[in-house]
C-alpha cells in the first residue's frame, strides 16, 4: 500500500461549470460577478472523447493569471439536467463553490440587476474558532447561476485575529473562486478517504447553528452544520466540507455525483505533484480514474497533463500536474 501523502498544492485553482445556456453563462460571469474573459476556444477530440462529445467551446473566466478562475464549457445538448436538480442544501457531493467580495450590497445589486436570482439577501452573522481563524464576522447572499450552478458570495467585515477566510482584494465586484465546498452526512469519507489517502484534514473545525446561516444555504431555520476549512499542517486549500447529520439527525440524505451529462458545477481543481508518483498512489488505493493524464484547458495549456478522480461522494476532482 502506498503511504500517506500529501497530493495537493496549493489553493483551489479551477472550478468547472457545464452550461447549456451559454450566452446567459457568459453575461453571468462577466456582467453580473465581474470576471474577465482570460482565454476562450474549443475542446479538442481527445478531450471530447474522454469528458463528452457534446462539450464544445471552453472560456477560462477570472481577475488575474495568478488567481483562481471558473472554466465554463458548453454543452451542445441542450436536454441536459441541472446538477443537484431536487437536492436539498445537505444533499451529498460538490455542492456550490465560494467567493469575496469588497462590496457585498453592491455584489449583490448587480447581479439582480442583470435578471440573475439570489437565494438570499445579504444576511450577517459571525463565526468563531481557534487560530488560525479567529473571530470572523461577515455578510453572505447565494447566486443560483443559469446553468444551476450555485455560488455563495461574503464580505468579510470585521475580524478578531485569524487569517483570510476567503481571497478578500478589493477587485471590482466578485473575486475568484475561493473554496469548493462538498456536502456530507458524516465524516466517513473524510476518514476513509480524504486523510489516508489524498493528505488533507480539517484545520478548522465550526459549527454553525444559526438561522441566519441556515438562509445563506436555503435550508430551514434549524439546520445547522460543521463547518471544516480543509487542508495541511494549518494551511487552508480553499476546500469546505460541511457536516449536516450531527446537528440533523432527522434528516435523510441523497446523494448528487457530479457529472459531465449535467449542467452545472461539474469538478473542482487543486495543482498537484508529478504525473506518475499520483496515479501511482491513486491506484494503489483503487480510487476511480475519470482520466489518468489528458485534462480540460487551463492558461496557456490547452491539453495539460491531469487527473480526474472520482472522491466517495461523487465528487470529480482534479489534479493538474505541474
Amino acid at each position: 500500500m502506498s503511504e500517506h501523502r500529501n497530493l495537493i498544492k496549493n489553493r483551489l485553482k479551477i472550478i468547472t461549470v457545464v452550461s447549456t445556456t451559454w450566452e446567459a453563462s457568459l453575461r453571468f460571469y462577466t456582467s453580473a460577478l465581474g470576471y474577465q474573459v482570460m482565454q476562450a476556444g474549443r475542446l479538442n477530440t481527445v478531450q471530447k472523447a474522454l469528458y463528452g462529445e457534446h462539450l464544445n467551446q471552453f472560456v477560462l473566466l477570472g481577475h488575474s493569471a495568478e488567481g483562481s478562475l471558473v472554466r465554463l464549457l458548453e454543452s451542445r445538448n441542450l436536454a441536459l439536467p441541472p446538477q443537484r436538480l431536487g437536492a436539498k442544501p445537505w444533499d451529498k457531493g460538490l455542492a456550490v463553490f465560494e467567493a469575496g467580495t469588497p462590496d457585498i450590497e453592491r455584489a449583490y445589486y448587480q447581479v439582480l440587476q442583470n435578471r440573475i436570482g439570489a437565494t438570499a439577501p445579504p444576511t450577517e452573522f459571525d463565526t468563531k474558532g481557534p487560530e488560525p481563524l479567529g473571530h470572523v464576522f461577515m455578510k453572505s447572499t447565494g447566486f443560483i447561476g443559469p446553468a444551476g450552478e450555485q455560488i455563495f458570495v461574503t464580505q468579510i467585515m470585521h475580524r478578531k485575529g485569524g487569517r483570510t477566510l476567503l481571497n478578500e482584494s478589493a477587485v471590482e465586484g466578485i473575486n475568484s473562486p475561493g473554496n469548493a465546498v462538498i456536502s456530507m452526512q458524516d465524516r466517513q469519507s473524510i476518514e476513509q478517504f480524504w486523510q489516508p489517502i489524498m493528505g488533507i484534514s480539517p484545520v478548522n473545525d465550526l459549527p454553525l447553528v444559526q438561522a441566519e446561516a441556515a438562509r445563506i444555504m436555503g435550508g430551514p431555520p434549524e439546520m445547522g452544520f460543521d463547518m471544516l476549512l480543509t487542508g495541511y499542517g494549518d494551511e487552508r486549500i480553499g476546500l469546505e466540507q460541511h457536516i449536516y447529520a450531527p446537528h440533523n439527525p432527522k434528516f435523510t440524505y441523497q446523494v448528487f455525483p457530479c457529472s459531465f451529462e449535467k449542467t452545472g458545477l461539474a469538478m473542482a481543481g487543486w495543482q498537484a505533484n508529478e504525473l506518475l508518483d499520483c496515479l501511482e498512489h491513486l491506484k494503489a488505493y483503487n480510487v476511480p480514474l475519470l482520466s489518468e493524464g489528458v485534462g480540460l484547458p487551463i492558461l496557456d495549456k490547452l491539453q495539460p497533463q491531469a487527473l480526474v478522480l472520482r472522491a466517495p461522494l461523487g465528487e470529480l476532482i482534479e489534479l493538474l500536474i505541474d
